[in-house]
């Protein structure tokens, strides 16, 4: 079988395996098309090579002997035509010369337009000053932009950096931002447990659960037991304000106790009969003799007293499959729900449940996207441990060992980060923060770049690479340099109207070189003079493509419950499967209710 046609996108991404694949693939019909920008080529780290595409055509003559055409793509329809002229000034402030005079190692003469050839203003800075000074006035620039309805939503304003993580200008950005009411989405600035919803919902499990012990452990571990109990102090904060859901909460605690003292009573007959617990179920034998155990709670008694299920057991010994007395102390000591369900219950209460009101009027959809991450978190535990809540597992500390003390600890050493949906990346009501790499083929109508420094370094996987393969390709001395001024030609590029640098002094303040230059030659405009009234007012874009949907999954579901559609289809919380867990107080009582209701209409009819 051969391709008729090959046509590959983002070219200048691809790596030397790939690129013979792709050779191979188009060898019969030689119909290949390959599209892309060697100024943004940012994934070397990933064994992307940019060569492949800035000498496509020797590559080509050489692997299939024809020479390709070359279609200039130079028409920019995102960006106004300062931010054009900008981002491709800076670009040419690098030396991309080859060293022996024979060319460059970029594409030259590429004469990219903007379709928009308005000369408004579109490229500004921050006032020359130290970086808490320039965070303040970008800060109060974005409150303008937001009051004056310049957007629709605060996400169509994004702050692009270099890197998120442990980044003290992301941290003095935020800050500023948050003092003026605006919140902010950082999806991979920190870890996701600080933010307020994890702890909060944690701190309340901690307060339900319990904590478990540090022991002689220091170091990490030592730093996440100062966040239980952190969580469990904001925790008990929020109970204060909320009465009802503090009742809730020690409800459910003492529910767990009860669940541990059922047990040990019934542990107590057991061994007190001489029985073990792995000893076969026996309802004739055993089933009299633990019923009359003192102390247990009703409920406890009506689930060893099932008649239902004295006939399955009186079945499975029939089977040679008999239930043992430890799976039946467990049933019997076993509470209702699933981490899950408490998720989704404690969810009903005020604080929780405004989360979902915001983003149902579309204020806020960060709060209830965290959330939904939790379910995700909690549900990938239910199905890993598939754990059901027993007495013995409260009473030897296997609830809150398995929970917090290894799955939870997991994700606060893993530093699992915010919420990412690709449908909808940006919630709205949050001003998103990006690393470069993260924003690469997205565009927004505000870009705010909020540092103008990045040491890159020489990859490992390069220089290894470098020693396999004999290639003509950029010399690795330069490669940092040149793999620096890619990414910030992508940072530079994605904004439509308006383009805004951070540009700070003073000392311990770096400045990349190129932005030096830029900065002496442009001479642009700072945050002062800029009027806010006169800048240009920007809608939502409506996606072109259309979304199928599902008549079954999606429509009936939305005609049967709106919200319900909203929180498990668009926001992917995860549904709670507690209804089919076999220990299901609720399930079993069902049950039994719908037998002995067939029985007494049978001896109606009878009689």
């Amino acid at each position: 079988f051969e391709f008729q046609h090959v046509i590959i996108d983002e070219f200048q991404d691809t790596n030397r395996i790939q690129e013979q694949l792709v050779f191979q693939l188009s060898k019969g019909n030689k119909n290949v098309c390959v599209v892309g920008d060697d100024d943004q080529a940012l994934y070397r780290f990933r064994g992307a090579t940019v060569e492949n595409f800035v000498q496509f055509p020797e590559r080509c003559n050489l692997y299939l002997q024809s020479n390709p055409k070359e279609i200039k793509l130079n028409i920019n329809y995102r960006s106004r035509r300062q931010i054009v002229n900008t981002y491709t000034s800076f670009i040419e402030q690098a030396d991309w010369g080859r060293e022996d005079q024979t060319g460059y190692y970029r594409l030259y003469e590429k004469n990219i337009q903007a379709h928009d050839q308005s000369n408004d203003l579109a490229v500004v800075t921050s006032t020359p000053a130290p970086y808490e000074d320039v965070a303040k006035e970008i800060a109060g620039l974005v409150k303008s932009l937001i009051e004056e309805k310049k957007v629709e939503d605060p996400n169509q304003i994004a702050f692009l950096f270099p890197a998120l993580r442990n980044n003290t200008k992301v941290r003095t950005m935020k800050r500023m931002l948050e003092s003026l009411g605006l919140k902010v989405y950082a999806p991979r600035s920190g870890r996701f447990l600080n933010v307020e919803e994890a702890k909060l919902m944690f701190g309340l499990f901690l307060h339900i659960i319990g904590k478990p012990d540090q022991g002689e452990y220091s170091g990490a571990y030592q730093e996440y037991h100062n966040w239980l109990r952190e969580a469990m102090e904001d925790a008990k904060v929020l109970m204060q304000k909320d009465e009802r859901l503090a009742r809730y909460v020690e409800a459910k605690y003492e529910e767990l106790r009860s669940c541990a003292d059922n047990y040990i009573r019934l542990l107590d007959t057991v061994n007190g009969k001489g029985w073990t617990l792995k000893d076969p179920y026996q309802p004739k034998e055993h089933k009299a003799v633990l019923l009359k155990t003192p102390g247990i709670t009703p409920q406890t008694k009506r689930s060893l007293g099932s008649q239902t299920l004295d006939k399955i057991a009186e079945e499975r010994i029939k089977q040679g499959k008999p239930f043992t007395l430890q799976y039946m102390l467990n049933r019997a000591t076993s509470v209702d729900w699933s981490l899950l369900d408490l998720f989704y219950r404690l969810c009903g209460f005020s604080y929780f449940s405004y989360m979902f009101k915001l983003a149902e009027d579309g204020t806020d959809e960060g709060p209830i996207c965290n959330l939904s991450m939790i379910s995700d978190y909690l549900a990938r535990y239910l199905e890993q441990t598939k754990s059901v809540i027993t007495g013995s597992s409260v009473l030897d500390g296997r609830l809150i060992n398995d929970f917090f003390g290894r799955y939870v600890y997991g994700l606060f050493r893993l530093e699992e980060t915010e919420y990412e949906n690709d449908e909808t990346p940006f919630p709205k009501g949050r001003i998103p923060f990006l690393t470069i790499h993260q924003s690469k083929g997205l565009e927004f109508p505000y870009v705010i770049v909020g540092s103008v420094e990045k040491n890159m370094r020489i990859q490992k996987n390069e220089e290894i690479i470098r020693k396999i393969v004999d290639v003509d390709a950029e010399p690795l001395n330069r490669v940092p340099e040149f793999d620096a001024m890619r990414l910030f030609y992508v940072a530079l590029s994605r904004a439509e109207k308006m383009l805004i640098m951070a540009r700070p002094t003073g000392r311990g303040t770096k400045t990349h070189k190129a932005f030096k230059s830029l900065f002496e030659e442009q001479d642009f405009k700072t945050i002062p003079d800029v009027s806010v009234l006169g800048l240009p007012a920007v809608t939502q874009k409506i996606d072109e493509i259309p979304k199928l949907y599902s008549y079954t999954a999606d429509y009936l579901l939305y005609q049967k419950c709106p919200r319900n559609y909203m929180v498990f289809k668009k926001y992917g919380f995860v549904p709670s499967r507690s209804q089919t867990m076999l220990f299901g107080n609720l399930v079993h009582k069902t049950i039994e209710d719908i037998h002995n209701k067939i029985i007494a209409e049978r001896e109606g009819r009878q009689g």
